[in-house]
C-alpha cells in the first residue's frame, strides 16, 4: 500500500512570488489576535520553552526587534509585544531543570534567559548557570540534544553571553562564572559518546542528533572544531543517494516505496536541518581542514537538491517540520526559489489547504517551531534578506 504524499510535487517552471512584507503582517496579526498574550480557557497554551507556547512567541518578537528595531504593530513596539507574551510565563519558572529535561523545550530556562537579556538582569544569568550541576550530573547519563538536553543549555548559555559580553567586562564575576558553566557543560557533553541516542536508537539530525548537538558545541567554542571532525564524517557516510540524510542508523518503516531511511525531509530529521546546521558550522573550520570543507559543501550542494525537489511538505508549514524550516535550507545565493517555498505557506495556500483550520484543533498552533510563529520568522528573513538561520538554534 503506497503511504499519503508526504510533500507537494514542485514542479513549477517558473518560481513563484509573494510580498513577504504583506505576509510578515498577517502572521503577525494572526498571532496576536487567535493567541493573544492573555490567559484564557480556549488558549491551551502549551509551555514549551522557545519550542512552543508564549516564551517562544515573546522569544520571536524580541528577536525581530532586534532586526527591525523601528518597527510597530498595532500601535505597539515589538518589545511592547515581547513583554507581553513573556508575562504569561512567569509563574512556569519555579521547576527547576535537570539532565533529561534541559533543552530549547523547557521553559524555565527559556523564560529565565529572555528574561535577563529583556531586563539586562545578570542576577537571572547567574540563576541559570546555577543549574550547571542538575544538568550536567556525572552520575546520570541524561541527554546531550537540543530539544531535550545539554546541547540546547549551551544555547540558553549563549543568548546569556550575549547580554554580559554587553554590559560587564571578560573579568566579571558573572562573566566567569557563565564561561566556566559553558565549558563545564561542553566537558559533559563530550564526555558521552560522540553519537547521540535518543529511545535506543542512534539519531544524526538536529534537533534529536548528532550535528545539532554538535552545532552547539562548535558555535560555544569555535576551538571544539578540531575535534568534530570524525564525528561530523560518520553523519556524511549515512548521505542517501537522493542526497536526504537518514533519521537514525536504524530507521524502520514498512509499506514504503523509497528506502526505509530516506522519507523525512525536515528540520528535525533530515537534510535541510543537516543543511542549515553544516552552513553555520563552515566559517568555523580551521585553515587546514580544507578537504573537510568541500566535503561538506559538496554534501550540502547535493542534499539542497532534494529539499527542493521534496521539501514542500504537506504538514502545517511550521520550522520543525515544514515548509518554513525547510526553505531557509536553500542556499541565500538564490533568492527567488526561497520565496517560491514561502508562496507555498501564503495566507491564500493556508486557507485554500486547510491549514488554518486544521490549526484551529491543535495546541501547537502559534508555537516558535510548531505553528505560526515560526512561518513569522520565515517572513521576517524574507523582507530583511537576512542570513537564514534558525532563530533559537544557531542565529546567535
Amino acid at each position: 500500500m503506497a503511504p499519503p504524499r508526504r510533500f507537494i510535487v514542485n514542479d513549477d517552471e517558473t518560481p513563484r512570488t509573494v510580498d513577504a512584507n504583506r505576509e510578515l503582517l498577517a502572521s503577525l496579526d494572526r498571532i496576536t489576535t487567535h493567541w493573544p498574550p492573555v490567559h484564557t480557557c480556549s488558549t491551551g497554551w502549551k509551555f514549551q520553552g522557545f519550542y512552543n507556547g508564549p516564551t517562544s512567541i515573546a522569544y520571536l518578537f524580541y528577536r525581530l526587534s532586534q532586526i527591525f528595531p523601528d518597527m510597530e504593530f498595532k500601535q505597539q513596539t515589538l518589545l511592547d509585544w515581547s513583554v507581553a507574551y513573556l508575562a504569561l510565563g512567569a509563574h512556569r519558572t519555579k521547576k527547576e531543570p535537570y539532565s533529561t529535561d534541559c533543552g530549547i523545550t523547557n521553559e524555565t530556562l527559556a523564560h529565565l534567559s529572555l528574561s535577563a537579556i529583556m531586563d539586562q538582569n545578570t542576577n537571572l544569568v547567574r540563576e541559570i548557570c546555577s543549574f550547571d550541576q542538575d544538568c550536567n550530573d556525572r552520575h546520570l547519563t541524561g541527554s546531550d540534544e537540543w530539544m531535550y538536553g545539554r546541547a540546547g543549555y549551551l544555547y540558553f548559555l549563549r543568548l546569556c553571553k550575549t547580554l554580559v559580553n554587553d554590559i560587564e567586562t571578560p573579568e566579571s564575576s558573572t562573566a566567569t562564572l557563565l564561561d566556566k558553566t559553558i565549558q563545564n557543560t561542553m566537558v559533559r557533553i563530550l564526555a558521552n559518546s560522540p553519537t547521540h541516542y535518543w529511545h535506543g536508537k542512534e539519531y544524526f539530525g538536529a534537533a534529536h542528533g548528532t550535528v545539532g548537538m554538535v552545532t552547539q558545541l562548535m558555535l560555544s567554542h569555535r576551538l571544539i572544531s578540531f575535534g568534530v571532525h570524525t564525528i561530523l564524517e560518520r553523519v556524511l557516510d549515512r548521505q542517501c543517494p537522493s542526497g536526504n540524510f537518514p533519521p537514525t542508523a536504524r530507521t524502520q518503516y514498512e509499506d514504503f516505496e523509497l528506502p526505509p531511511e530516506d522519507h523525512l525531509v525536515q528540520f528535525c530529521h533530515g537534510a535541510p536541518g543537516i543543511i542549515i546546521a553544516l552552513r553555520s558550522l563552515l566559517p568555523h573550520f580551521p585553515n587546514n581542514a580544507a578537504a573537510m570543507r568541500d566535503r561538506v559543501e559538496a554534501a550540502m550542494e547535493e542534499a539542497e537538491k532534494d529539499v527542493w525537489k521534496r521539501g514542500l511538505l504537506t504538514k502545517n508549514p511550521c520550522l520543525c517540520h515544514g515548509i518554513a524550516g525547510n526553505a531557509l535550507a536553500l542556499s541565500r545565493d538564490n533568492h527567488e526559489r526561497f520565496l517560491h517555498f514561502l508562496s507555498w505557506m501564503s495566507t491564500e495556500e493556508l486557507e485554500n489547504r486547510g491549514w488554518l483550520e486544521e490549526e484551529k484543533r491543535a495546541d501547537r498552533a502559534a508555537g516558535l517551531y510548531t505553528g505560526e510563529a515560526g512561518r513569522a520568522w520565515a517572513w521576517a528573513i524574507a523582507v530583511s534578506n537576512g542570513p537564514r538561520v534558525l532563530i533559537g538554534f544557531n542565529d546567535l
